[in-house]
């Protein structure tokens, strides 16, 4: 897909992402042509950032950028991948800079399962409508969000999925997303 080819996509975790919402999402946009950089939170990510598998350990990767060192304008879109990273994560006030940067800029912003506990925490989520895990349904509510229990929900830059169950339908949407964005500068 031209449209997609080599835009910059910011996956930004912590330990504890949930593997297949970092990996699926990853491999399709990377095999529609864009560049996927994961983005860690502090100086340990770059060695390792533990991914899980359900309750069960998964694989680990390496952060490539830390979140401290990102703008907007490095990137065409924000995954936020689910797990007990997003919880992890959302205090820490580079993560919510950042993700308030991107969706100012109104860059894509994909969320999956908890990760919309990160744009809550950025204070992003008021009459917003997105979906997600379902245990965060009331979070999102209380967060002046409009939460939906639907696979995929698209509001503006955003869109949400509520977790692996409903990823087919989710990689096409961001792929479309991406393909429909405009490209950042290269630096």
């Amino acid at each position: 897909m031209q449209a997609v080819e080599g835009k910059r996509v910011a996956a930004l975790i912590g330990d504890g992402f949930e593997e297949i919402d970092l990996t699926e999402p990853r491999r399709v946009l990377e095999e529609a042509g864009a560049v996927v950089t994961v983005v860690g939170v502090d100086d340990r990510a770059l060695t390792r950032i533990r991914g899980k598998r359900g309750l069960d350990d998964g694989a680990s990767v390496k952060g490539e950028e830390l979140v401290a060192d990102c703008t907007a304008e490095d990137f065409d879109a924000l995954l936020l991948p689910g797990g007990t990273s997003p919880d992890h994560i959302r205090a820490d006030k580079e993560v919510q800079r950042f993700v308030s940067e991107c969706d100012a800029a109104k860059k894509p912003i994909f969320i999956v399962g908890h990760g919309a506990q990160v744009l809550i925490s950025a204070r992003r989520a008021r009459c917003r409508q997105l979906t997600g895990a379902h245990s965060i349904a009331d979070d999102i509510r209380n967060a002046g969000g409009l939460y939906r229990d639907q696979p995929t929900v698209q509001d503006s830059n955003w869109i949400s999925t509520r977790g692996a169950e409903d990823m087919p339908q989710f990689n096409r949407a961001i792929v479309e997303k991406l393909a429909s964005a405009g490209a950042a500068p290269v630096a």
